[in-house]
């Protein structure tokens, strides 16, 4: 439950908001699954909790009971360095809704299958358009900023 550190996303509003009942449902479920002791975390900007030092990595039984909680956690609290399906679910939206008709929406692992119509996202003839809205307003929905493509 101990989430690790990472590269801090580049847009960590809300996330802190977003996690932090979260993480205090999850403690309070590892207390009631044979934690009574576990300490509350310090939440970070990026949602990530935070335990003191010498606090117990949570027996398999505790992580059982509370892991339906912990899925629930956006994927940068949890550390994960993959994308958030619905997370980037809302990306694709916002880039149609900014013009970029052709985007496609994420598979159920959060990467996209780019169409050939979009060409190269970076410098094909469409970049700038598509820069304006990846960078500026859809940028809420993609905090590390990146684009995970499957082959």
């Amino acid at each position: 439950m101990a989430a690790c550190g990472g590269q801090p996303p580049q847009h960590t509003a809300g996330v802190r908001d977003a996690a932090a009942p979260i993480w205090h449902r999850l403690v309070q479920c590892a207390r009631q699954n044979g934690m009574p002791d576990l300490p509350d975390p310090t939440i970070d900007d990026q949602g990530q909790a935070h335990f003191p030092g010498g606090t117990p990595t949570p027996p398999p039984s505790v992580q059982q009971a509370c892991q339906a909680i912990y899925d629930q956690l956006p994927a940068q609290a949890r550390g994960d360095q993959s994308p958030d399906p619905a997370l980037m679910r809302q990306f694709a939206r916002c880039m149609r809704d900014h013009g970029i008709d052709d985007w496609p929406d994420p598979d159920a692992q959060g990467q996209f299958h780019m169409p050939a119509s979009l060409g190269n996202i970076k410098s094909g003839p469409r970049s700038q358009q598509i820069l304006s809205a990846w960078r500026g307003p859809c940028a809420k929905y993609n905090p590390d900023g990146r684009i995970y493509t499957a082959p």
